[in-house]
């Protein structure tokens, strides 16, 4: 009697045969079947109700993050989409008591659909120095961007504003920051319009 599948409709009728008050030999000799077999099967009726075992619970390891975790890691990539895994890995060993490695936390990232992504910057970056530290990739749900907002400040900026002629300048202005249209208005206005010897016809 080898290792073969036995129907559910012959486990029980096995047991009725047993319950009648057949010989378990001829039970076993007639239906092809094991001793062994037959004492599992009463054990599994007695306790279940049934001669097939219940299926199984959950197979697999338990996930190392939870749904509320995996929300607030969510929340966490909306807010600051330049966040390492680093960061997010200490973050919850401080927030949630969960020690995992980058490997399996970028895994997990990548199945809930918080996909590794160029980032969307505002500003360009200028200086060598900020592109030696700027972040370039961030984390954002699949099909959106994984938009950067930082504060910009490099210090203090001017705007230079020439109007020239054939012959050369005929004015200029300075303007710290940006220029705006009314301080170019003015610039045409008060120095340009006005300087004596230019020939507007």
């Amino acid at each position: 009697m080898g290792n073969h599948k036995i129907s559910a409709d012959l486990k029980e009728c096995a047991l009725r045969l047993w319950e009648l008050g057949w010989d378990r030999s001829a039970i076993c000799s007639t239906l092809m079947v094991s001793q062994s077999s037959l004492y599992r099967w009463s054990a599994l009726f007695e306790e279940f109700g049934s001669v097939t075992p219940p299926p199984p619970p959950i197979m697999g390891r338990p996930r190392i993050i939870g749904l509320a975790t995996l929300t607030a890691i969510k929340e966490i990539y909306t807010r600051h989409a330049d966040t390492y895994l680093v960061e997010l890995q200490w973050w919850l060993t401080i927030h949630h008591e969960i020690q995992i490695s980058t490997s399996a936390l970028h895994a997990t990232l990548e199945r809930t659909g918080l996909t590794r992504k160029l980032l969307h910057k505002i500003a360009v970056e200028r200086d060598k120095n900020e592109h030696d530290t700027s972040r370039c990739y961030g984390r954002a749900p699949i099909g959106m961007l994984a938009d950067f907002e930082d504060v910009f400040i490099r210090g203090m900026r001017y705007t230079l504003v020439a109007a020239m002629s054939m012959d050369g300048y005929i004015a200029q202005r300075v303007v710290e920051g940006s220029l705006a249209s009314y301080d170019f208005f003015d610039l045409i206005v008060e120095d340009v319009i006005g300087f004596p010897h230019l020939d507007l016809s």
